[in-house]
């Protein structure tokens, strides 16, 4: 089994959630920008080249909020880092994902009903905007 580290960004601004827009077999969905880190590559240094492909916003990576591990693919063991971003300044989006229709801003008050995955992620976020803090370590959650 292949292990693959990702870097995923919690961005919130003005009381909304930037996230990827999504759409596959099952319908629209969300998911936090960032993506899969190359060989030689930081994790921050993964999270900025990847909010710029799939969002087109440069970032200021902050602190580590959260790990979650994954093994939804056969063959891959995903451990996913996400880390607070801040927003530095907008260029415009290089490389979207196959199935990435763009990015969305959603209402912070309205992420426990959104499609945004992990389903889990969504209680996780809400405790976060009210000063809940989970542990960092998630563990694997759906």
């Amino acid at each position: 089994m292949k292990i693959r580290n990702s870097a995923k960004a919690l961005i919130i601004q003005h009381n909304k959630l930037l996230v990827t827009k999504l759409q596959d077999e099952s319908g629209i969905f969300y998911l936090l920008p960032g993506g899969g880190q190359e060989a030689g590559e930081k994790l921050q240094e993964c999270l900025v080249r990847e909010c710029i492909e799939e969002t087109g916003f440069v970032i200021e990576v902050k602190e580590l909020l959260f790990v979650r591990e994954c093994f939804a693919d056969k063959d891959i063991h995903r451990v996913e880092f996400i880390f607070k971003g801040d927003i530095v300044r907008y260029t415009e989006a290089t490389v979207m994902d196959h199935n990435q229709l763009g990015m969305e801003w959603l209402e912070l008050d309205t992420i426990l009903g959104a499609p945004l995955y992990p389903r889990e992620l969504r209680t996780i976020i809400a405790a976060y905007i009210i000063g809940h803090k989970a542990q960092i370590y998630l563990g694997e959650i759906q």
